[in-house]
């Protein structure tokens, strides 16, 4: 049983890195394709793409894969009615805004008023899509989770390379590429959904609707600052700067995200886990939780490293020579990722317990101090302060949500030998 858990874990990994890292396959193609405006204009639209994500929907999605533990079968299926429901008006809304705001937006992003529109549909659609993958994340379907979600990354990048070399688009073939292949798996999984009975309209009754917004709503703020964390410093950069160095900046950080591969697929596959030993509330469960925690932060450091030592050395063989500064710069992000992952290790304790107000505040604080500190090293110390400013940003992420979690839910973090033995046996043992 423990062998085909760990199995399963793989596949989920495995999908994962195989996922994300597809766009770093299209690095060599793009960078000689486009110029560092074009990848800014890019850059630009995902940006949009998740300031619209922290809206629609409400990040009531996360909801779904802790009540899938408490709710019967048929329960669950009108609980993500709700969110479904919740997502389709809270889209609208947004779409709305945009509608009659946009033009305001135009000259911030550097974004054609119609690619704006196109930005908040496609954050709802990515909604649909993150239900899915949680309903099949949580319920351990492994296979079916990796073949669509590798899926979608292989379609995104074949329809982009199709427009930008077939037919010689620029930033707008790779944008079609995202748009196209977020917009068609999203209908697939809203088919899903019905066919397989997980989506139901929901009953009034039973407060669905009431009970997502309490998991969501008070994660606006959380959604909201680490967004500020992510993609306040393209806005900075724009408009301090250039969106060629929108452009550059965002090279690096997308290279830097070689371990963002490694810690978002952690942390996949590490939430059910922690939320069943968080359920088992045993001192040996607790002391497992912060064994793994701590081997999972050398393992990220040692990564991070590893990159930056590989990044030296090939970084000219593979990206173009227009996009040379972002080697300057890469370093920093290889280290902000690897406190993102350390962050995403303790951040499951706040949605277990359903503390996410806290949380909240954690990541909106960081968020300010991210705006300031962006601006204030940008105007000093150009692109290279940038990049500086976001490994302060995640840092002081990490260590607030780190610090506050000790209230919410309380482990022993100073037993630091007998945690990290006890998660070396248990690995050793799990792999026997």
């Amino acid at each position: 049983m423990n062998i085909k858990r760990f199995g399963k874990a793989g596949i989920f990994l495995g999908a994962n890195i195989v996922s994300a890292g597809i766009p770093f396959l299209l690095l060599p193609f793009l960078t000689k394709a486009l110029t560092p405006s074009d990848y800014g204009i890019v850059a630009m639209f995902g940006v949009m793409v998740n300031v619209f994500g922290t809206l629609t929907g409400l990040s009531v999605h996360g909801a779904i894969g802790v009540r899938y533990f408490e709710l019967p079968k048929n329960v669950l299926a009108r609980y993500v009615g709700a969110c479904v429901g919740i997502l389709s008006i809270s889209t609208i809304i947004i779409l709305g805004i945009v509608a009659l705001f946009g033009g305001w937006l135009v000259g911030t992003t550097s974004l054609p008023y119609e690619w704006l529109l196109i930005a908040v549909l496609v954050s709802g659609m990515q909604f649909v899509i993150n239900i899915k993958l949680t309903l099949w994340r949580v319920s351990g379907a492994a296979t079916r989770y990796g073949i669509f979600q590798v899926s979608q990354g292989v379609v995104n990048a074949g329809v982009s390379l199709v427009f930008i070399f077939a037919f010689f688009m620029a930033w707008e073939g790779r944008v079609l590429g995202q748009v196209i292949a977020t917009i068609f798996f999203g209908v697939l999984a809203l088919l899903g959904l019905f066919i397989s009975q997980e989506l139901r309209c929901p009953k009034a009754r039973e407060g669905h609707v009431a009970d997502a917004l309490k998991f969501g709503v008070p994660l606006i703020p959380h959604a909201i600052g680490g967004l500020v964390i992510v993609v306040a410093d393209r806005f900075i950069i724009a408009n301090v700067l250039d969106v060629q160095s929108v452009g550059i900046y965002t090279l690096a950080l997308q290279i830097g995200m070689m371990i963002g591969l490694i810690t978002d697929a952690f942390a996949k596959v590490y939430t059910p886990w922690l939320y069943g030993k968080l359920k088992a509330n045993t001192s040996s469960a607790r002391l497992e939780i912060v064994g793994f925690t701590y081997l999972s932060w050398l393992i990220f450091l040692f990564f991070a490293f590893l990159a930056a030592g590989f990044c030296k050395l090939f970084f000219s063989a593979v990206i173009g020579e227009n996009f040379a500064a972002a080697k300057e710069i890469v370093f920093w992000f290889f280290l902000g990722q690897t406190f993102k992952g350390m962050y995403l290790s303790v951040s499951g304790l706040f949605f277990f317990n359903f503390r996410t107000s806290s949380i909240s505040w954690v990541t909106f604080f960081t968020g300010v101090f991210s705006i300031l500190m962006t601006i204030a090293f940008v105007n000093f110390f150009g692109l290279q302060g940038a990049a500086i400013a976001y490994v302060f940003s995640e840092g002081l992420l990490f260590l607030l949500a780190w610090l506050v979690s000790q209230r919410i839910c309380p482990l022993p973090w100073s037993e630091v030998s007998g945690a990290m033995r006890m998660a070396l046996e248990r690995s050793i043992w799990m792999r026997s």
